[in-house]
This record gives structure tokens, C-alpha cells and sequence, in this order.
């Protein structure tokens, strides 16, 4: 692959749907691992196994993170097909252009 503008092929991949992606699914997966988490802290606090609203928040925060890693992950993978396939956005590094690739080229 070369720069249509300058013919260079020092090219990179813009990865705008992998960002995005992964920035959606940190946010899905911090709010659903957290809420699960939550809940899940509250039927053990109120059985008496976990200690109080303390265990409550460790919870919650562990879920949390647990699934901004997991959605963060799931998200970039899928943005980075969507790069690929419907995106196809690249970026000249010698002359700065941008510059998009149809499939089968």
C-alpha cells in the first residue's frame, strides 16, 4: 500500500473505531461489572457474609474494574474489525494525508 498524494509506504492505520470501541465498552463494562458486582454485595451483606457497606463499595469497585477490562478489550476488538472492513482509514507519514482504501484494493 502507498500514499495516493506522495507515493510513500510509510503508512499507518488510523484506529478511530478501535478508540471508540474501546472507549465504549470501558464505559459498558465499568457500569455492568459494577452493578452485578453491587448487587451481588448487597444479597451477601444482607446473609451476613460480607461486611457492611465496605464490602459493598470493594465490590462494586472490583466488578468495575473488572469490566472497564473486559468491555475496554471486547470493544477494541470489535472497533478494530470495523477499521478494517468499513472504515479503511490511513495516514501518510511522510506527507501527513489522509487517505481511505476501498475493500479490495
Amino acid at each position: 500500500m502507498q500514499c495516493p498524494y506522495c507515493h510513500s509506504h510509510h503508512i499507518k492505520s488510523c484506529s478511530y473505531g478501535r478508540n471508540t470501541g474501546a472507549a465504549i465498552g470501558t464505559v459498558a463494562g465499568t457500569v455492568t461489572g459494577a452493578s452485578g458486582a453491587l448487587g451481588g454485595a448487597q444479597v451477601g451483606a444482607s446473609l451476613g457474609a460480607i461486611g457492611g457497606p465496605i464490602g459493598s463499595f470493594a465490590g462494586a469497585l472490583i466488578g468495575g474494574l473488572i469490566g472497564a477490562t473486559a468491555g475496554g478489550i471486547a470493544g477494541s476488538e470489535i472497533g478494530e474489525q470495523f477499521d478494517h472492513k468499513v472504515l479503511s482509514i490511513y495516514e501518510c507519514l511522510e506527507c501527513g494525508e489522509t487517505f481511505q482504501v476501498k475493500r479490495g484494493e
